[in-house]
């Protein structure tokens, strides 16, 4: 691990860095092979593990988060004197994808639908000429244990990949990546929508939204019967947790 030890946000436990160095430290973890799962942790997240003490302890277990959501990486930022704390999910795919190429990376692609995962290949051949895309797995749908069976592992497995994305949303991706991690001792990433906003099925914020802590204004209105729960009592429970937290640290 490149990136400093971890600090508690909300009772999750978040890796701080930059982007640079939170790729830096997945270059390192891919080559090594070491079973490690990085996880690009949001508010919704922190709510979720707060509600499910089985969801907290995996995301408190083996692997790393990064602090993905805005307001998650402004309360590590403040933690670390104002450096920079964001690692966006789909900046961080597409840093990777780059950067992968020198060290001629193997990427494989879990999650989405195939229609959605051939507009990803296409895309990045285009984008990243020379990245290899070690294969792609649209699953069926199901739980997290049965996107975990045997034969799906052995379908990812086969194609020797150095890094496993997986795109399932949350909090199945965090639960299936950590799973591949261990089972197949890959370096994996959970990064959400990252295949449908490069592949460009789904439409991306604008860079003032981004810059101006907007993105989940255009991410909720783009999809508001997916996401109204996470922009709704998502964001009360999660000042709520940061009250609590404020409190214990008076």
């Amino acid at each position: 691990m490149t990136v400093a030890p971890s600090m508690t946000i909300g009772g999750v436990a978040i890796a701080p860095a930059s982007l640079d160095e939170a790729v830096d430290d997945a270059l390192l973890h891919a080559e090594a092979h070491d079973g490690t799962c990085l996880r690009f942790t949001n508010t919704w997240c922190i709510v979720l593990a707060d509600r499910d003490p089985e969801y907290k302890a995996l995301l408190n277990g083996s692997g790393e988060n990064f602090a993905d959501g805005r307001p998650v990486a402004d309360a590590v930022q403040r933690r670390r004197g104002g450096r920079d704390s964001h690692v966006r999910g789909p900046s961080f795919f597409e840093e990777v994808l780059d950067r992968g190429r020198v060290a001629g990376v193997r990427h494989f692609f879990y999650g989405a639908d195939d229609e959605t995962l051939a507009k990803l290949a296409t895309v990045v051949a285009e984008r990243y000429p020379g990245a290899i895309i070690a294969g792609r797995l649209a699953p069926p749908f199901g739980t997290a244990d049965e996107l975990c069976a045997p034969e799906l592992l052995a379908r990812i497995d086969v194609a020797s990949p150095d890094i496993v994305w997986v795109g399932l949303g949350t909090p199945k991706q965090d639960i299936v990546a950590t799973c591949v991690a261990k089972k197949l001792g890959v370096t994996t990433a959970a990064v959400g929508a990252a295949f449908d906003f490069v592949a460009g099925t789904k439409a991306v914020a604008p860079l003032w939204m981004r810059r101006t802590k907007l993105e989940w204004l255009f991410r909720f209105a783009s999809e508001p019967k997916r996401l109204w729960q996470r922009y709704t009592t998502g964001i009360i429970d999660w000042e709520r947790i940061m009250w609590r937290e404020r409190r214990r640290h008076a």
